[in-house]
């Protein structure tokens, strides 16, 4: 009796240890997109829900919610500045980032 659940309990063992997942529960593209917003958005915003150094500047949490997905990614593929101000720094991203970016705020809107 105890060797059928030790299987089990190594399957399950096995089965959790084998994700896409980071320790702090992201994926490895969302885990890019934060390095991302880290190095390049956290001097203005919050990168989870929090206080932004920039007071004017919403938390990376909020902003998640503020748009529809399809309206963001559109908006960084044409470069546009989503809903900022000449206060916002325009970025040159590389192949990956904004896919990785979109990650990373989706996993914000939907950590809830």
């Amino acid at each position: 009796m105890l060797k059928p659940v030790l299987i089990v309990a190594g399957a399950l063992l096995v089965t959790a240890c084998v994700t896409d997942r980071d320790a702090t529960g992201l994926s490895e593209s969302a885990a890019k997109g934060r390095a991302f917003a880290e190095a390049n958005c956290a001097s203005c915003h919050a990168l989870e829900d929090g206080t932004s150094p920039n007071p004017n500047a919403p938390s990376l949490e909020v902003a998640s919610h503020r748009l529809p997905a399809w309206a963001v990614a559109g908006s960084f593929e044409r470069g546009i500045q989503v809903g900022h101000t000449s206060e916002m720094p325009i970025f040159k991203f590389e192949e990956g980032d904004i896919e990785n970016l979109l990650a990373y705020l989706d996993a914000l809107r939907t950590a809830q």
